[in-house]
């Protein structure tokens, strides 16, 4: 399947980022039925649901999924682009990088390897590339408007994804 390239459905960003929000995919494509266990690739629900939404593309820049025995990091919408989360206020929305967790982990208590993938691939070289310190990562349930979110879940430990940035930290 082939996603179609809709710029035109999506919101140029104007503003540097600030900010890195973590998500799980469950809460955006319910629809998916995406298990955090999969043998086999899970992206193509997701595609799924975004054609079937008629959107413009994925609303994550990176998802991170297990394929197999590990994790793998999947860029998802072009950082030159903003990914709209009505929930979460502009003034951080605008500023954010989005990367989601494949799955639900409300659910089950993810392995240190997802962790060690999300800081050394995805996170650490954000916040060097825009100088940010990793006191600017948060969950989506910290900076959302809605009361009962728990996104990426109530397993998912910020001080560890922390912890980990520091361990892989480049300088």
């Amino acid at each position: 399947m082939k996603m179609p390239f809709r710029p035109e459905l999506l919101k140029i960003r104007r503003k540097p980022f600030r900010w890195i929000i973590i998500h799980h995919t469950i809460e955006m494509y319910p629809q998916t039925g995406a298990k955090i266990d999969s043998p086999s690739y899970q992206l193509p629900f997701i595609m799924n649901g975004v054609l079937e939404q008629k959107t413009g593309d994925i609303n994550y820049h990176y998802i991170i999924e297990k394929v197999k025995e590990d994790y793998i990091a999947i860029a998802c919408r072009p950082l030159s682009f903003l990914c709209e989360w009505p929930d979460i206020t502009p003034d951080i929305n605008q500023r954010a990088f989005h990367v989601a967790l494949l799955g639900s982990y409300d659910l089950k208590v993810p392995e240190k390897r997802l962790y060690e993938v999300l800081a050394f691939k995805v996170i650490n070289p954000m916040l060097k590339i825009y100088g940010l310190p990793p006191g600017r990562i948060k969950l989506h349930s910290q900076v959302t408007n809605i009361q009962d979110l728990t996104c990426p879940g109530e397993f998912i430990n910020r001080d560890i994804i922390i912890a980990m940035c520091r361990r892989f930290v480049v300088k």
